[in-house]
């Protein structure tokens, strides 16, 4: 089925999939006694970032702890839950940290041993702040835990991953956060959780499910690749990315040749008396994190290769990997192809290629992007 043929047709393409997301209730991706780390109002950020760290996850939502004692002990009638306050991601941390840094009026300096300097300097005041003094940019949504059984997953996309706002525009959310009848979260259902519920049913999808990136127009697209620089301080590349509300990016050497990819999961295991390594230039660093060399920044020659934040990360969750066949698709990839590199990859975006042997970013396929188009046209 060639393009042209998809798109006259893209109604009856896509009839399969909007069938299976509307009879298929949000419930239906709830985990059975998830288990939902919170983070309490009154912690500071360094331990905040412990709690994350030690975890493994990059957001959690920050609760109001009942204060027991103001309210004359806990009524007999119902068990008092922590209220939601808002969500923490470790992007809102580093978005906050930088603006810490630049608080003095001074410039933040660009040269890596200053910068380390600078951040060292900085690192114990930041952490030691409450962690509700942290703007965030709250990337949740909510639905009542009651309702989940009869919400269509169709309407939960729709209305709520993708909620529309005024004017038109998408204010796109990430996670939902199930609630129960006194405030507390029940479940959390992420975009990953649909693409995972979609990669198990490729014969759900219809056509769709064989259709190529190719065929689907995908390289049609005009929107904005952001790179980042391999020499750039980490911090500074991460401090874009967060201003831009972007988790990743690809790096891009000065051959225009993808030779990584620079993402928040990077940072799974940031503590405050890490922040220093975010001096480092993004290929060193990567080089680091991932146990390998890129363009002369090696593990095996760099000066930092023993530092407790590499250590503790390749001891927690594994030194990764980076290589580009990871998160890369070419135009021939077909859609479930495209689910099935998220789901085993864990990614949340992947760069489509004109081939990997000559890895020139065409464009991002994210998350958000399948989600559009498996409800585009849906009624």
């Amino acid at each position: 089925m060639s393009t042209s043929d998809i798109k006259a047709n893209a109604q009856e393409v896509l009839a399969p999939v909007h069938e299976l997301l509307q009879k298929t209730p949000t419930s239906a991706l709830c985990k059975p006694k998830q288990d939902i780390v919170t983070l309490r109002q009154n912690l500071s950020i360094g331990d905040a970032m412990q709690i994350l760290a030690k975890r493994g996850i990059l957001s959690a939502p920050i609760v109001l702890e009942p204060d027991l004692e103001e309210m004359g002990g806990l009524p007999e009638e119902r068990e008092l839950s922590p209220q939601l306050l808002g969500w923490l991601d470790v992007s809102d941390i580093l978005r906050a940290f930088l603006d810490h840094l630049k608080r003095g009026g001074d410039l933040v300096p660009s040269k890596m041993l200053a910068l380390m300097s600078a951040i060292e300097k900085a690192a114990p005041s930041f952490i030691s702040r409450m962690l509700i003094t942290i703007p965030s940019i709250e990337d949740r949504n909510l639905l009542y835990a009651s309702e989940a059984g009869t919400t269509p997953l169709s309407s939960t996309i729709r209305d709520l991953f993708l909620r529309p706002s005024e004017g038109g525009m998408s204010a796109v959310v990430h996670r939902i956060a199930l609630f129960g009848p006194h405030g507390d979260i029940t479940n959390i259902v992420s975009q990953m959780d649909v693409i995972k519920f979609l990669a198990a049913r490729p014969e759900a999808l219809g056509p769709l499910a064989d259709a190529t990136l190719g065929q689907l127009g995908v390289l049609d697209s005009a929107r904005e690749v952001v790179s980042v620089d391999p020499l750039t301080p980490t911090l500074a590349a991460f401090a874009m990315l967060a201003s831009r509300q972007l988790a990743g990016a690809p790096v891009v050497a000065d051959t225009g040749d993808l030779i990584a990819n620079l993402s928040i999961s990077d940072l799974r295991t940031l503590t405050g008396e890490h922040l220093g390594v975010l001096a480092l230039p993004v290929a060193e660093f990567l080089a680091l994190r991932h146990d390998t060399t890129y363009i002369g920044y090696s593990v095996h020659t760099s000066s930092l290769a023993q530092h407790a934040y590499f250590n503790a990360a390749h001891r927690q969750i594994g030194p990764g990997k980076n290589d580009i066949a990871l998160f890369t698709v070419v135009p021939a990839t077909t859609f479930k192809g495209l689910l099935a590199k998220f789901v085993e990859r864990h990614v949340h975006r992947v760069y489509v290629v004109e081939s990997l042997e000559r890895p020139r970013v065409c464009t991002v396929i994210t998350l958000t992007d399948v989600l559009r188009l498996v409800t585009s046209l849906a009624t």
